[in-house]
Protein backbone atom coordinates (compact mmCIF):
# COMPACT_ATOMS: atom_id res chain seq x y z
CA UNK A 1 0.00 0.00 0.00
CA UNK A 2 1.53 3.45 -0.99
CA UNK A 3 1.33 6.51 1.08
CA UNK A 4 -1.53 8.05 -0.56
CA UNK A 5 -3.71 4.90 -0.24
CA UNK A 6 -2.71 4.35 3.66
CA UNK A 7 -4.15 8.22 3.71
CA UNK A 8 -7.90 7.25 2.67
CA UNK A 9 -8.31 4.78 5.43
CA UNK A 10 -10.57 7.14 7.48
CA UNK A 11 -11.94 9.28 4.48
CA UNK A 12 -14.97 6.93 3.18
CA UNK A 13 -17.52 9.63 2.08
CA UNK A 14 -18.48 11.14 -1.21
CA UNK A 15 -19.49 15.09 -0.48
CA UNK A 16 -21.27 16.88 -3.13
CA UNK A 17 -23.93 19.84 -3.10
CA UNK A 18 -26.67 19.47 -1.00
CA UNK A 19 -24.42 17.34 1.62
CA UNK A 20 -24.38 18.79 5.36
CA UNK A 21 -22.69 18.22 8.60
CA UNK A 22 -19.20 17.87 10.30
CA UNK A 23 -17.50 16.49 7.14
CA UNK A 24 -18.57 19.45 4.88
CA UNK A 25 -16.78 22.39 7.78
CA UNK A 26 -14.02 20.08 8.11
CA UNK A 27 -13.75 19.78 4.66
CA UNK A 28 -14.47 23.13 4.31
CA UNK A 29 -12.27 24.12 6.70
CA UNK A 30 -9.53 21.94 4.76
CA UNK A 31 -10.02 24.28 1.52
CA UNK A 32 -9.30 27.44 3.57
CA UNK A 33 -6.28 26.25 4.89
CA UNK A 34 -5.37 25.58 1.15
CA UNK A 35 -5.73 29.08 0.20
CA UNK A 36 -9.27 28.53 -1.37
CA UNK A 37 -12.71 30.49 -0.20
CA UNK A 38 -15.85 27.99 0.32
CA UNK A 39 -17.84 30.43 2.67
CA UNK A 40 -18.27 29.82 6.24
CA UNK A 41 -17.13 26.63 7.60
CA UNK A 42 -21.33 26.13 8.29
CA UNK A 43 -21.17 22.43 7.45
CA UNK A 44 -23.48 22.98 4.18
CA UNK A 45 -22.04 22.12 0.89
CA UNK A 46 -23.80 24.75 -1.61
CA UNK A 47 -22.64 26.48 -4.56
CA UNK A 48 -19.61 28.66 -3.17
CA UNK A 49 -18.24 25.29 -0.99
CA UNK A 50 -18.81 23.73 -4.67
CA UNK A 51 -16.92 26.44 -6.44
CA UNK A 52 -13.99 26.55 -4.00
CA UNK A 53 -13.46 22.53 -4.62
CA UNK A 54 -13.55 22.80 -8.55
CA UNK A 55 -10.74 26.08 -7.86
CA UNK A 56 -8.75 23.30 -5.64
CA UNK A 57 -9.36 20.32 -8.29
CA UNK A 58 -8.37 22.64 -11.29
CA UNK A 59 -5.40 23.80 -9.07
CA UNK A 60 -4.01 19.78 -8.30
CA UNK A 61 -4.73 18.83 -11.57
CA UNK A 62 -7.72 16.62 -10.60
CA UNK A 63 -11.13 16.02 -12.74
CA UNK A 64 -13.01 19.49 -11.38
CA UNK A 65 -16.44 17.75 -11.11
CA UNK A 66 -16.86 20.16 -7.57
CA UNK A 67 -17.13 16.63 -5.98
CA UNK A 68 -14.77 15.50 -2.90
CA UNK A 69 -14.65 11.91 -3.10
CA UNK A 70 -11.28 9.48 -2.61
CA UNK A 71 -8.83 11.60 -4.57
CA UNK A 72 -9.71 15.37 -4.01
CA UNK A 73 -10.30 14.51 -0.50
CA UNK A 74 -6.74 12.68 -0.50
CA UNK A 75 -4.93 15.96 -1.54
CA UNK A 76 -7.31 17.87 1.00
CA UNK A 77 -5.43 15.62 3.38
CA UNK A 78 -8.85 14.87 5.17
CA UNK A 79 -8.12 11.03 6.45
CA UNK A 80 -6.52 12.79 9.05
CA UNK A 81 -9.26 15.92 9.37
CA UNK A 82 -11.63 13.33 9.62
CA UNK A 83 -9.71 11.47 12.33
CA UNK A 84 -11.67 12.40 15.96
CA UNK A 85 -9.58 14.98 17.39
CA UNK A 86 -7.40 14.01 20.33
CA UNK A 87 -9.37 15.01 23.61
CA UNK A 88 -7.04 16.05 26.48
CA UNK A 89 -8.43 14.75 29.48
CA UNK A 90 -12.24 13.93 28.43
CA UNK A 91 -13.10 10.74 28.37
CA UNK A 92 -16.11 8.77 27.01
CA UNK A 93 -16.83 6.92 29.97
CA UNK A 94 -17.30 7.79 33.94
CA UNK A 95 -20.05 9.50 35.67
CA UNK A 96 -21.93 11.87 33.25
CA UNK A 97 -20.89 14.45 35.80
CA UNK A 98 -17.15 13.44 36.00
CA UNK A 99 -17.34 13.52 32.29
CA UNK A 100 -19.25 17.35 32.02
CA UNK A 101 -16.94 18.19 34.66
CA UNK A 102 -14.17 17.46 32.14
CA UNK A 103 -15.90 18.86 29.13
CA UNK A 104 -15.94 22.15 30.76
CA UNK A 105 -12.38 21.98 31.56
CA UNK A 106 -11.47 22.00 28.41
CA UNK A 107 -14.02 24.22 26.96
CA UNK A 108 -11.84 26.82 29.30
CA UNK A 109 -8.43 25.41 28.39
CA UNK A 110 -9.39 26.22 24.61
CA UNK A 111 -10.39 29.87 25.91
CA UNK A 112 -14.12 29.17 25.77
CA UNK A 113 -16.59 30.31 28.54
CA UNK A 114 -19.30 28.83 30.19
CA UNK A 115 -22.33 30.88 29.20
CA UNK A 116 -25.11 28.71 30.88
CA UNK A 117 -25.22 25.41 33.14
CA UNK A 118 -28.22 24.97 35.01
CA UNK A 119 -29.81 28.28 34.92
CA UNK A 120 -31.14 30.24 31.56
CA UNK A 121 -33.87 29.40 29.54
CA UNK A 122 -33.90 26.38 27.97
CA UNK A 123 -36.36 23.57 26.93
CA UNK A 124 -38.71 22.48 29.38
CA UNK A 125 -37.33 18.96 29.69
CA UNK A 126 -33.07 20.06 28.72
CA UNK A 127 -30.62 18.33 30.64
CA UNK A 128 -29.21 21.81 32.14
CA UNK A 129 -32.01 21.90 34.62
CA UNK A 130 -30.83 17.88 35.63
CA UNK A 131 -27.34 19.78 35.98
CA UNK A 132 -26.18 17.45 32.71
CA UNK A 133 -25.08 20.15 30.45
CA UNK A 134 -23.27 23.06 29.70
CA UNK A 135 -23.00 25.89 26.68
CA UNK A 136 -20.04 27.83 25.95
CA UNK A 137 -19.11 30.09 24.03
CA UNK A 138 -15.82 32.21 22.38
CA UNK A 139 -14.07 32.16 19.14
CA UNK A 140 -15.67 30.58 15.91
CA UNK A 141 -12.15 28.48 15.47
CA UNK A 142 -12.11 27.30 19.19
CA UNK A 143 -15.87 26.04 19.43
CA UNK A 144 -15.46 24.03 16.33
CA UNK A 145 -12.34 22.44 18.04
CA UNK A 146 -14.46 21.53 21.11
CA UNK A 147 -17.45 20.09 18.99
CA UNK A 148 -14.86 17.91 17.20
CA UNK A 149 -13.14 17.07 20.64
CA UNK A 150 -17.09 16.41 22.18
CA UNK A 151 -18.32 14.16 19.90
CA UNK A 152 -15.42 11.47 20.44
CA UNK A 153 -17.12 11.72 23.83
CA UNK A 154 -20.27 9.85 23.13
CA UNK A 155 -22.40 12.84 24.57
CA UNK A 156 -25.99 12.89 24.85
CA UNK A 157 -26.59 15.49 23.61
CA UNK A 158 -23.92 17.89 21.08
CA UNK A 159 -25.47 20.90 19.40
CA UNK A 160 -23.44 23.53 17.17
CA UNK A 161 -25.56 24.66 14.17
CA UNK A 162 -22.26 25.23 12.15
CA UNK A 163 -21.30 21.66 12.44
CA UNK A 164 -24.65 19.68 13.22
CA UNK A 165 -26.19 18.09 16.13
CA UNK A 166 -25.78 14.92 18.06
CA UNK A 167 -28.20 12.86 19.94
CA UNK A 168 -27.96 9.63 21.81
CA UNK A 169 -25.22 8.32 19.53
CA UNK A 170 -26.89 9.56 16.00
CA UNK A 171 -26.16 12.56 14.41
CA UNK A 172 -29.11 14.66 13.99
CA UNK A 173 -27.80 17.99 11.95
CA UNK A 174 -28.27 21.24 13.30
CA UNK A 175 -31.22 21.81 15.06
CA UNK A 176 -31.45 25.61 15.51
CA UNK A 177 -30.60 28.06 18.31
CA UNK A 178 -27.04 26.71 18.94
CA UNK A 179 -25.46 29.39 16.15
CA UNK A 180 -23.78 31.02 19.16
CA UNK A 181 -22.53 28.49 21.56
CA UNK A 182 -21.46 24.97 21.87
CA UNK A 183 -23.97 22.86 23.88
CA UNK A 184 -22.62 19.60 25.43
CA UNK A 185 -24.71 16.97 28.06
CA UNK A 186 -24.27 13.79 29.02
Amino acid sequence: MNALDNSFRTFNRTMAVGARGTDVSRMQDALREAGFNPGSSDGIFGRQTAAAVREFQAAKGLQTDGIVGRNTGGQLHLADTFEPAPVTGVQATGSNAARLQAATRRARELGLTVTSTTGGQHAEHSYHYRGRAVDVAGPASAMRQFYREMAATNPTELFYDPMGGIKNGRNIGAIGGHGTHVHVAY
